[in-house]
C-alpha cells in the first residue's frame, strides 16, 4: 500500500521566505554589531589598543559569513524544491482529471 503525502504549497512558500528573511536579519545584526564593537573600542580604547579589541572581536565573528552563505543557499534548495513539488502537484492533478469518466458530470 503506497502513502500519500501531501503538503500545502502556500505554506512551503511562507516558510522558505520566512527563512531567508530570517537569515538576512541575523546577517544585518551580525553587521550592526561589527559598527557598533568598532566604534566602542575607538571610543574607550586608543591606537594599538582600539585596533586589537576590534579585531578580536571581527576574529570572533568571521565564522559567520559562510555559515549564513550556507544557510542561503539552503533556502534557494528550499524554495526549489517548493517550485519542484508545486510543479509536479500541477502535474498530478492534470493527470488526474484526465482520468475521470466522460461521463461524470451527466
Amino acid at each position: 500500500m503506497a502513502v500519500v503525502i501531501k503538503a500545502n504549497i502556500d505554506v512551503l512558500y511562507s516558510k522558505v521566505s520566512s527563512l531567508s528573511e530570517s537569515v538576512k536579519v541575523i546577517d544585518k545584526e551580525i553587521k550592526a554589531m561589527l559598527e557598533l564593537q568598532k566604534a566602542l573600542a575607538s571610543k574607550y580604547w586608543a591606537g594599538d589598543a582600539a585596533q586589537y579589541h576590534y579585531m578580536e572581536y571581527t576574529e570572533a565573528v568571521r565564522d559567520y559569513g559562510p555559515m549564513l552563505f550556507s544557510m542561503m543557499k539552503k533556502c534557494q534548495a528550499l524554495y526549489k524544491i517548493a517550485e519542484t513539488y508545486d510543479k509536479v502537484e500541477g502535474y498530478n492533478l492534470h493527470a488526474e482529471a484526465g482520468k475521470l469518466p466522460t461521463d461524470f458530470l451527466d
